[in-house]
């Protein structure tokens, strides 16, 4: 489902592309090559969600924080926007991409932080 673009040799740091969008993970070890792809489920090492809105505002306001986004503020971390897509796994999607973190709550859209993003080999 994700392209990886991946160096010849063993490498922690893989750049990724769901056709919406990039990501830079971490991935040790890492077997990956250029054109690989993995499984679109990635996991988070210190990542939290909160409610991007409450479902009793007004409609307008609740249409304006529905929309996804992601933001890379560091080698490996992101904050943004994401649409619920399992509250039981936890599992948010942003711009094509499926992202489990541990403390989702409730349906819609919730804001993220990650300290980690991780792709498994």
């Amino acid at each position: 489902m994700t392209t990886a673009y991946a160096p010849e040799d063993e490498s922690a740091s893989v750049t990724l592309d769901s056709g919406k969008g990039q990501v830079v993970a971490f991935c040790w070890p890492c077997g990956l090559r250029v054109g690989d792809e993995v499984e679109n489920r990635f996991s988070t090492l210190e990542g939290s969600a909160s409610a991007a809105y409450f479902h009793d505002w007004p409609a307008e306001e609740i249409e304006a924080l529905s929309s996804e986004w992601i933001e890379r503020t560091g080698p490996y971390s992101y904050k943004g926007r994401g649409r619920v897509v399992d509250e039981a796994e936890g599992l948010i999607e942003v711009n094509g991409f499926l992202i489990e973190l541990s403390n989702v709550l409730g349906d819609g859209y919730v804001d993220f932080e990650i300290k980690r993003l991780d792709v498994q080999a």
